[in-house]
């Protein structure tokens, strides 16, 4: 019990200082509102039993010496009193819970919005790719794919806590001042032992809760499947509903049941091992106190007021309080900001302060660069690669052969884990990252399709140029999305989604052009290099061709590197390069590359023979 008990210390005082961090958050006036309606609370089922007890007490007396008599007015008064305060209570409890609602507001839209300023603040995307930073978060951001308690419940669940520990202690100084202090020291021992083996067993079942975040979040994801729309097509032509419910309760089951089994043998059991405890001390105080009523020196009031008060006392050890798992669950997401705020500083530390306007002015080169997002099985090892600056290279190869992630290393999304990459011969973490992003236009594979009008998602690859209507229709006419833009209800402010009144989708290769142009956007803004990858995916092989013939010319004097798997249509790139498994296996012009008879010319003639040209 003793190590029990020191357990339960060090944990309480852990969880208490936590919270402690997180009141300043709630404001001075309401924090001292929900602390004033905290000691409110905590003292009215008190002042309750009080009140009952002397109405117990006055009773012979009133029925002694009649209606009129002194005693029947003064049990009049008491009974008017308990009313009042039975009243108070049913008042307060709305309130209490109502003023706990605004304080989890305030602190978990207080952390929300650091969340927010946090996940901007890596120069990177690992951090936020991280598993256990997603699970730590999911209860601030979206609690009901966790546990259902936030940092806020954890501030509202402390504070409830207060009045209880109130009662616990008035209670049993009034058990003592009613009838003798052996009494109340025992009632008060056996409410906090059980309440330590039980909040024992609820930290052992938090910790195993912790471990089934990834269930959670796959049952989440399962959920999601069937009610967002981004899934219902396919979900419904494949009938994939039976199969979709099939996992979901397969990931839910998993999440759940671990948590059931703790919760039978810890707290149920921590619980069946403490109560002898409880109900020993207890009825010794229960047993004396009746002895000294019937011996006389002890009223019948004072007796009602004993038994009620152990009652009450109890409470704080009988009652498995939702405030306990409000603070235990909702102080991890607390946790989980934090080291991302940790993280997030130690990588802003260690940002240089190069000056990388107008670079590069040379070359950018990979110099034995190794990356892999498992270590196990990297992608790029010991890689090389020497980019010209001002003129086009096309990377092509194999799908995953790496040429997404050679582009996420230069734009800085990850770092490598070997080597070095240098621009002008300058490192590239010497350069504050968005510095380094202000010389890049970049359009990933997987681009995003902002549920927004045409003129933010092209004008977001230059936000100051947003409202200049002339470079907008400039971007898009070079991307060849002028026309498109020209048949939509309302132009460039027209919603590029069907959800929003007025508004209207595209195909995806319209798509596309729209996210080409948000690229070239950032070419207006003075970005030197322009990086598009797999860019016409979604346009057939001679559209696409046409595409990269016209673009090249209009992008000739930029450091444009072009990444596709399709050989056929980079041929007019000033140098092209084969990667295979994350290396260099060819290197040359499209003339070179076909007379050497390689990797390229191979894949090349097949495509070509492929698609009829």
């Amino acid at each position: 019990m003793a190590a029990a008990l020191i357990e339960y210390i060090r944990g309480r005082w852990a969880l208490r200082t936590g919270v402690l961090r997180l009141l300043p958050l709630v404001g001075r006036r309401l924090l001292a509102v929900a602390i004033a309606l905290q000691l409110v609370t905590g003292l009215l089922p008190v002042a309750f039993i009080v009140a009952t007890s002397t109405v117990v007490g006055r009773i012979p007396g009133a029925v002694e010496h009649g209606l009129h008599s002194p005693e029947w007015r003064s049990l009049r008064t008491a009974l008017l009193v308990a009313g009042g305060l039975f009243v108070l209570q049913q008042v307060a409890a709305p309130l209490e819970w109502t003023v706990g609602q605004l304080v989890s507001s305030r602190v978990d839209d207080a952390l929300r919005e650091r969340a927010t300023a946090a996940s901007f603040g890596p120069v990177g995307i690992g951090v936020l790719e991280d598993e256990e930073t997603i699970d730590t978060l999911g209860d601030l951001i979206e609690p009901w794919r966790g546990t259902g308690f936030s940092p806020g419940s954890a501030a509202v669940g402390t504070l409830f806590l207060l009045a209880r520990y109130i009662q616990w202690a008035v209670a049993a100084v009034f058990v003592g001042v009613a009838y003798t202090w052996w009494a109340a020291v025992a009632v008060a021992a056996g409410a906090l032992a059980l309440r330590v083996a039980i909040r024992t067993g609820f930290g052992r079942l938090q910790r195993v809760e912790r471990t089934r975040a990834p269930q959670r979040r796959r049952s989440g994801y399962y959920r999601d499947l069937v009610v967002t729309p981004q899934a219902a097509k396919e979900v419904r032509v494949f009938g994939l509903l039976g199969w979709i419910r099939d996992r979901y309760s397969v990931e839910a089951l998993a999440a759940v049941q671990p948590v059931w089994q703790i919760r039978r043998r810890n707290i149920f059991g921590a619980y069946a091992l403490a109560s002898p405890i409880w109900l020993a001390l207890s009825g010794v105080a229960i047993v004396g106190a009746a002895r000294a009523a019937a011996a006389g020196s002890l009223t019948l009031g004072e007796l009602a007021y004993v038994l009620q008060a152990v009652a009450l006392v109890g409470s704080l050890g009988t009652v498995m309080e939702e405030a306990d798992f409000q603070t235990e669950h909702g102080l991890r997401a607390l946790e989980g900001l934090e080291e991302l705020e940790r993280q997030v500083a130690a990588e802003t530390r260690d940002q240089g302060n190069a000056d990388a306007s107008g670079r590069p002015r040379v070359e950018i080169r990979f110099e034995r660069v190794t990356f892999g997002y498992d270590l196990a099985r990297p992608i790029l090892r010991d890689f090389d690669l020497t980019i010209e600056s001002g003129r086009s290279l096309a990377i092509v190869g194999l799908n995953g052969a790496g040429k997404t992630t050679l582009v996420k290393l230069l734009a800085r999304l990850y770092e490598p884990q070997q080597g070095r990459i240098l621009v002008d011969g300058v490192d590239l973490r010497d350069f504050p990252a968005h510095a380094w992003r202000r010389q890049l236009g970049a359009i990933f594979q997987d681009f995003v399709h902002y549920e927004l009008p045409v003129r933010e998602n092209v004008g977001f690859g230059a936000p100051t140029l947003l409202h200049d209507d002339e470079r907008l229709r400039s971007a898009l006419g070079r991307a060849g999305a002028l026309e498109i833009v020209t048949t939509l209800p309302r132009g460039l402010e027209t919603v590029l989604s069907r959800q929003y009144d007025g508004g209207a989708d595209l195909s995806g290769g319209e798509w596309q052009r729209i996210a080409i142009a948000r690229a070239l956007m950032a070419v207006e803004d003075g970005a030197t290099v322009l990086v598009l990858d797999e860019p016409t995916a979604n346009l057939d092989v001679r559209a696409e061709a046409a595409f990269f013939e016209q673009f090249l010319a209009l992008t000739r004097g930029l450091t444009t590197i072009l990444i596709s798997h399709r050989f056929s249509s980079v041929r007019r790139a000033d140098r092209i390069v084969v990667l295979e498994e994350g290396s260099v296996v060819e290197d040359g012009t499209h003339e070179l590359l076909l007379a050497e008879n390689g990797r390229y010319a191979q894949l090349f003639r097949l495509q070509a023979a492929r698609f009829g040209s």
